[in-house]
């Protein structure tokens, strides 16, 4: 068998997509979760390679990850610590956005996880995302 990742969407409107993923380890496999997408912005309305994060929810039994903004050269986001159930908002500063300063940005968001190797290990992340307005300037 292999880790499972399942996937449930809460709102998936215009502007926010609140999404939840529960991960679950699996004994019999050794290797971790590496660049693994989570988050395809292509299967959500609000799909944009120009998506921001306002809050982050969470908690890892047993394991912790790193998440990444998806391009050429993976833009960290943030850790997420194990065996800590936290909640993080980004509301008051205008939400985490993927600076796009990487090749081919995607607007996904990928996880690589460190400890996941037992079938005891599960957890949840949930994701509050909005689209972020890009202004396009013109010269007359």
């Amino acid at each position: 068998m292999a880790h499972v990742i399942t996937t449930q969407k809460i709102v998936d409107g215009d502007k926010i997509t609140v999404v939840k993923y529960n991960i679950k380890g699996d004994a019999g496999t050794a290797a971790e979760l590496v660049d693994a997408t989570l988050f395809d912005a292509s299967a959500f309305k609000t799909g944009s390679v120009y998506n921001k994060i306002m809050e982050i929810e969470y908690c890892l039994n047993g394991f912790s990850a790193e998440l990444f903004w998806d391009a050429t050269s993976a833009v960290p986001i943030m850790s997420l610590a194990k065996d800590r159930p936290t909640k993080s908002e980004f509301w008051d500063i205008g939400g985490l956005v993927n600076n796009g300063a990487a090749a081919n940005v995607t607007g996904d968001i990928n996880i690589t996880t460190k400890g996941l190797i037992s079938s005891t290990n599960d957890g949840y992340i949930i994701f509050y995302i909005l689209e972020r307005k890009v202004r396009k300037f013109t010269t007359t």
